[in-house]
């Protein structure tokens, strides 16, 4: 199970270091997450969509945290970006999923994100969007030794609704009230035009 800040991703077994060789797991990379600071290393971090989350709940703006938890995503314009301060660029992270470092199969975890932050060119609505960039991250690195995250683009988002440990609880109800609102008031509206 993921734990806001329980795990720190280094160390899980003796193979996690050396497949990790190059990438600091003490010393001044930390792999804890520090939503004060807003790093998330080795995390696929989520924040919703004012609106679209409202009537969608698992509708959301997606980036990847690198070893030194900074976080990248994809707003449209390769290549995808460093994450401006204060979370992503439609607000703070709301939730996040912390990957072991240890099941890329392929390079390291930061090399999987340059590799991929290149890779597409211009948004894309439902393609060639920020889980796309997210899924390319990963498979690049081929992480858990799955060669097509990019065919499982949208599966990300539901391993982040389901799976995924909220920040704060004021970022939890920003993003779940005004959802419980829009959502009661969207099945009003149904019954009471079929009634």
């Amino acid at each position: 199970a993921f734990r806001m800040g329980s795990r720190t991703g280094c160390g899980d077994d003796d193979s996690d270091l050396e497949r990790w060789s190059g990438e600091r797991c003490a010393g001044a990379v930390s792999s804890e997450v520090n939503v004060a600071r807003d790093l998330y290393p080795h995390c696929i971090v989520w924040t919703p969509i004012h609106g679209c989350t409202w009537c969608f709940p698992f509708i959301g703006h997606m980036g990847i945290g690198k070893s030194s938890g900074e976080v990248y995503e994809f707003m449209g314009m390769a290549p995808a970006s460093k994450a401006p301060s204060g979370g992503l660029s439609f607000g703070p992270v709301c939730r996040y999923v912390q990957l072991r470092p240890g099941l890329v199969t392929r390079g390291l975890w930061d090399e999987g994100i340059e590799r991929a932050r290149s890779s597409l060119e211009c948004h894309g609505a439902c393609i060639s969007n920020c889980h796309t960039f997210v899924a390319l991250c990963l498979q690049e690195m081929r992480y858990a030794g799955v060669p097509c995250w990019g065919w499982l683009t949208y599966l990300l988002a539901l391993w982040v609704f389901f799976a995924g440990s909220f920040t704060t609880g004021g970022r939890t109800t920003a993003y779940i009230v005004p959802s419980v609102f829009a959502v009661a008031f969207m099945c009003w509206m149904y019954r009471s035009s079929s009634g």
